[in-house]
């Protein structure tokens, strides 16, 4: 009998939906010393997990798409890591359907589990704990991922972290709605500077290209500007960050589950289920966003940082 030693977790979300699976990733491990755990995902998350959390990863663009189809077609790298599978979650399949069949056909002996961050409306917790709830029948894996979620809310979930003088401000978002607008991070990092703070604005190739050249030059006179191409650029940046301040958004999830003191500005989405997961989160929520203001932000920043 071959030895199956893979666990493979499949994801295909944001950013920040993908973080909040790490817990998961984590908790297997732990459960299953001696396995090696890889995320199937896109190439970017796939080295983000890799070095933030010591697993593997496989590009779930190298020909994992046929699992959806035809399995025959399934290129044999993937095809033998799949046939080393004891576990696969799934965050992009339904109990019952093609892809999940075909992996059952693939894998007859692991065990396949279909998990979901849609949560339903009338769910009133954190999204983390809706994944937890999806375990429930899984005896082992709900108490190994429990045990990691108390450990993560209360060290984060990277070993050591540097830091750094810098308060790392990001004001992206993917959606409009959930942006506090520009003008108000503009004088938030003035007000910083004056105070005698370091600021580091993170902009990335989407902001660069939705704002333009003479909002990022504004930008750069009050703060010096990191445009970052890479999650693990964004790392590195976060991972010096003194604190950090943003939007709801996948920058916010990371900088505080790798333990930086994150200020997370919410406005329609609801921060009980989609807040960054970490040891020193704080939200502010107004709606719409924009009725928040410049000294709101500043004094709750003062106490994180």
């Amino acid at each position: 009998m071959a030895l199956r030693r893979n666990i493979l977790i499949f994801h295909a979300g944001a950013l920040g939906d993908f973080v909040l699976t790490w817990p998961l990733a984590v908790a297997l491990g732990r459960l299953y010393p001696q396995s090696r755990v890889f995320y199937v995902t896109h190439g970017q998350k796939g080295a983000l997990a890799e070095k933030a959390l010591r697993v593997e990863s496989a590009d779930v663009e190298s020909g994992w798409h046929h699992l959806f189809s035809d399995p025959a077609a399934l290129p044999e790298p993937c095809a033998r890591l799949l046939s080393g599978a004891h576990t696969v979650v799934s965050f992009l399949s339904t109990p019952g359907d093609a892809w999940q069949e075909n992996v059952r056909r693939l894998a007859p002996e692991a065990t396949v589990l279909s998990l979901t961050t849609h949560a339903p409306p009338e769910f009133g917790g954190h999204l983390t704990s809706f994944i937890l709830s999806q375990l429930q029948p899984s005896t082992a894996a709900h108490g190994a991922l429990e045990q990691i979620l108390r450990s993560v809310r209360a060290r984060g979930i990277v070993a050591s972290r540097a830091g750094g003088e810098s308060i790392v401000i990001h004001p992206g978002a993917g959606a409009e709605r959930k942006r506090w607008p520009l003008d108000k991070f503009t004088e938030l990092a003035r007000l910083l500077g004056s105070a005698g703070r370091s600021v580091r604005m993170v902009v990335g190739e989407v902001e660069a290209e939705r704002w333009g050249e003479a909002a990022i030059k504004e930008l750069g006179d009050v703060a010096k500007v990191m445009s970052l191409r890479t999650y693990l650029e964004l790392f590195d940046e976060l991972s010096r960050a003194a604190a950090f301040v943003g939007n709801d958004s996948g920058p916010g999830h990371l900088a505080g589950i790798i333990g930086v003191p994150t200020l997370s500005l919410f406005g329609p989405t609801d921060p009980t289920l989609w807040s960054p997961l970490g040891p020193k989160v704080k939200v502010l929520r107004r709606e719409p966003l924009g009725d928040l203001t410049v000294e709101q932000v500043s004094a709750e920043l003062r106490t994180l940082a």
